[in-house]
This record gives structure tokens, sequence and C-alpha cells, in this order.
């Protein structure tokens, strides 16, 4: 039987994305073992694709994380029959608190975000297969667990994924989910999470120190992302209503950009031909030079349907990921925040909104901190117990499951780079401000 409901009732206002990072103590580095894995590292019954014949990173093997840092590595597999599965490696400061996952482990199609649209599976039924698959990670619950314990509020995970499963590592669920009494306790609203991914160039480097992301608002809106505008009014801000212009400004060395926000129509599809952002492929804007990114750390904001997903890149010869955060840090962004699937408007309007106020508020504190905070919030409006899709009458349950949507649509954000690092905007001075 579909899980699907018709197109016209829960997602018919969902067509946009936003994308979206530490204490102001220590500086943790992220560089515990970072150079990735060999193929024989991986299970004997699991055979791994072989990795990707492109300029390795350059980093101190022997350097490990500091206090409070770990990271959670995965990595493509496929057993004996050829199906796709995935491995895990964790590692802390601490080399007490190791990880890896033992048992074999399919891709797990029907937990990712990007069925969360139209004619999509229901709601409620994406948070159930969640959960249930959460049941499984017994191992890895633990360890995380562990590691809350050890470090408290100190902690902040790393998941460098290296695959192309749109798997929403921070939807685990670290307890049974049956806990009526309290909100969900999910990884992404407990935990400070961060995402990487191998930067694929020469001279490339992993984000070891934190970027202080200061300066302007430097936007590009297309006609139906105009109202983002709003979120920045108080900032010195760059508006540009034609990519081309926000583009070319993007290649000026001395634009002070500490944000560089994209609000527009994402695309996504099997190949990097098919990626888009408003009119631009991926390869146009791969091509495009952004010196402004790399002079001050700038911070990504794609606000864009699917533009956090990934594609394998056979299709031009090479095992590499390639998606719109790899290809943004690898113009040495300061960090990068997209979207795993499709959100509503007025949530993406929200969490650019929130984000502005954080940037006055506590610019101290990192980006990825405030990302915790704002899917924490969705979660504790969860309905709980989680509704259920249908009535007795075998009628859908629109109402309910339009209520479940605020909490998937805030864990479809997510930041990549430093977990310590910062945004700062320079704001309008008296009377500025249109």
């Amino acid at each position: 039987m579909s899980t699907s409901l018709p197109p016209e009732h829960w997602l018919a206002d969902a067509a946009r994305t936003d994308r979206v990072a530490a204490p102001a103590g220590r500086q943790p580095a992220i560089a515990a073992q970072a150079r990735r894995r060999d193929p024989e590292q991986v299970p004997a019954e699991l055979t791994e694709p072989p990795a990707v014949a492109l300029v390795p990173v350059e980093v101190d093997p022997d350097e490990r994380p500091t206090y409070g840092v770990a990271r959670l590595d995965v990595q493509r597999a496929r057993d004996e029959d050829g199906d796709e599965m995935f491995v895990l490696t964790g590692y802390s400061g601490d080399s007490g608190l190791q990880f890896r996952s033992g048992s074999r482990q399919l891709r797990p199609h029907g937990i990712a975000l990007k069925n969360v649209r139209d004619g999509g599976t229901r709601p409620s039924e994406i948070c159930r297969a969640i959960q249930r698959w959460s049941r499984n990670q017994d191992r890895l619950i633990d360890w995380i667990n562990r590691l809350r314990a050890e470090y408290g509020a100190d902690l902040r995970l790393v998941i460098w994924d290296d695959t192309d499963y749109d798997i929403p590592w921070e939807l685990l669920w670290l307890d049974s989910g049956q806990s009526w009494d309290r909100p969900p306790q999910v990884l992404g609203a407990l935990v400070t999470v961060t995402r990487w991914t191998t930067i694929h160039d020469v001279g490339a480097r992993t984000p070891y120190a934190p970027a202080d992301c200061t300066g302007e608002v430097v936007g590009y809106y297309d006609t139906e992302m105009r109202g983002d505008t709003a979120a920045f009014r108080r900032f010195v801000h760059r508006q540009h209503f034609r990519m081309g212009d926000f583009l070319t400004e993007l290649a000026r060395k001395e634009v002070r950009a500490g944000l560089a926000y994209i609000g527009c129509h994402g695309v996504h599809g099997s190949t990097v031909h098919e990626l888009r952002l408003g009119p631009y492929t991926w390869l146009e804007l791969e091509a495009r030079e952004m010196a402004a990114l790399s002079e001050r750390r700038t911070l990504v904001v794609i606000n864009a349907c699917d533009s956090g997903r990934v594609v394998l890149n056979k299709h031009l010869g090479e095992k590499a990921l390639r998606g719109f955060a790899e290809l943004f840090l690898r113009k040495r962004a300061g960090g990068c925040i997209v979207s795993s699937g499709e959100i509503a408007t007025e949530v993406a309007r929200s969490m650019a909104e929130a984000l502005a106020r954080h940037a006055v508020e506590q610019p101290h504190r990192p980006v990825a901190d405030f990302l915790r905070e704002f899917r924490a919030r969705a979660a504790a409006l969860l309905p709980n117990p989680l509704p259920d899709t249908q009535d007795d009458d075998g009628k859908p349950v629109v109402h309910a499951q339009q209520q479940v949507l605020p909490f998937l649509y805030s864990f479809m954000f997510l930041y990549y780079g430093h977990p310590c690092t910062t945004l700062r905007l320079l704001q309008q001075t008296m009377g500025d401000e249109a």
C-alpha cells in the first residue's frame, strides 16, 4: 500500500530550502586520524569501492582532537551480493572511547529526508522509520551516549560522511522513541553536530582552525525568495536579484563578505550536469572565481531545495562525491549551511531570521550551537505520541501530519565546517537602514 499523500495536501507550500555552527574558550581541532581509511581497513566480509585517486589531505597523522571533539567517519561499502552498505568508525581524544561498526548494514533508502515532499512518505511514517532504524544502531548509540557522559555540553561531534546515502544522522534517536513525557531524544537536538566531506583539490585542507566569519551580507534572491532580505535589514547588506551580479561580487577579493546568502530554487539529479542553483549548474558555479570567500572565510548559506545532497561523479570519470557544500568549501568558504530536502518557505525564512538574531545577540557562540538549538526548539513541539496517518475511516489525518513537518524541516539544515566557527555581521549605523 502506498504511504504517499496527494500533492495538494501536506506539502503544498514546501518549495524552498535554507541551510546553515561552539564555546568561545577552547578551539578544538578536528584532525584525529584525518587521512581517509584505506580500503583494506574495511571489515574482511565487506568490499569497499577503491579510494578516490585524488591528492590526499596533508595532515599530521599523530594529531588528535582536543577535549570534547569526536569524529564519526561514514564510508561506502558493498557486500558479496553487490548491495550498498556503510561502515562506521568513531574517534575521540580519549583512546578508550573509540568505535567501529561490526554488523552489516544496508543503505537505508527509506529514512532519507528527500522523501519529505509532495507525493512522498507521510511525515509521521518517516519519523517512525527513523526510530525503527535507530534501534538497529545500538553500538553507535552506546558510543555517543558514553561520549555525552564523558564530555557533557562540551561534546562536539563531526560527522565525516563520504557517502551519497542521504542518511539523516542528526535524527538518530538516542532512546527507544517511546518516552511520551519528554521531547524526542534525537542526536542533532542534544549534541552539537557538524558535517564534513572529503574536499577533492590540490592543497585543500580540512578545517583545523575555526573561522571567524566577519563582514557584510552579500546575497542573491530570486523572485520567490526576496522576502528573505528582511532578515538582514539591520546589517550592511549587498542585495542582488540576478545571480550573475552576485557571482561577480564574490569574485572581487576586496568584498568584505561575512555571509554569502543564496535564496533560490535548487535542483538535484544523478549527475553534476543536473545539479543547479537558480539559473546556474554545478559546473558553471565551479568555473567561477570566488576570491571573496577565501579572503574573509565567509559563511555560505544556501537556501535552495536539496542543496546539501551529493552525487557520485562517475559520469565524469571520478569516484568522488560532488555537491554544493564541497564546491563552496573548496572555494575556501569558512563554512556552509545547506539542505538535505525540500523545506517550506516560512520555515526556511524563520531559520534565516534566527541566524540573523544569533549574529547580533551571540556572535561569540558558534553557528553549530545555534543550529542545535534551532532543532531543539522544533523537537520540543513534535506531537508525542506521533499521530497516525489515517483515521478509523481510512481518511488521511492531514492536519496532524502537518504538525510533524516543522520537526523534519528543522533537521534538514546541515552545517559543514569547523564546530567552533562563528558569525559576526557588520550592522548599519544609525539612519542607514532603508
